[in-house]
């Protein structure tokens, strides 16, 4: 990867971190895309790391210091959940990077969709007192996130896909269909 392709996929990410912290829309937003991309895309795994994880951490810090609902998450239980759920997604983009194609952006944006209501529900609950901590409460937890699945999928998809065309078009790429 070429030092302008980097910035050229800093430049994305930092756009989309603006996009998620103006538009503050629950559960549709760019970040997971972030994560997955930023695994996909990142020549160099160090980047494919630091890329989405900077990202993520400073739409926090610029949503934290305008909400104080946002800055009690900042680094609580919670936090550490979501993020592992982005390292989940991360890894989701690192398996799919040999010879990107759209094909492979939107089968990894399921998995990445999938992968955060997974990972984020069952530490809603773990940490949350009205779930029982036994398989049952386990499936609760899943059931009362169901409505908000939607969201995290079709903007996962979205954003994925926008983020790869983007990102081949100004790398003079050619676009894999399959």
């Amino acid at each position: 990867m070429k030092k302008t392709d980097i910035i050229i996929l800093a430049v994305v990410l930092l756009a989309l971190v603006v996009v998620r912290s103006v538009f503050n829309i629950p559960n549709f937003n760019p970040m997971g895309a972030v994560a997955l991309m930023g695994g996909m895309l990142a020549a160099k795994k160090l980047w494919a790391w630091v890329l989405p994880f900077a990202a993520l951490f400073l739409g926090d810090v610029i949503m934290g210091l305008s909400s104080p609902m946002h800055a009690e998450y900042l680094f609580s239980v919670n936090f550490f959940f979501v993020y592992a759920s982005f390292a989940a997604i991360i890894g989701v983009g690192i398996f799919f990077c040999k010879n990107p194609s759209l094909t492979k952006v939107f089968g990894g944006s399921i998995l990445a969709a999938v992968a955060f209501f997974l990972i984020s529900n069952a530490g809603s609950w773990m940490l949350m007192p009205q779930y029982s901590k036994d398989f049952g409460g386990l499936m609760t937890s899943y059931e009362m996130a169901l409505p908000f699945f939607r969201a995290t999928l079709v903007s996962q998809i979205i954003f994925s896909c926008s983020i790869y065309l983007v990102y081949q078009l100004a790398t003079s790429k050619k676009v894999a269909i399959a």
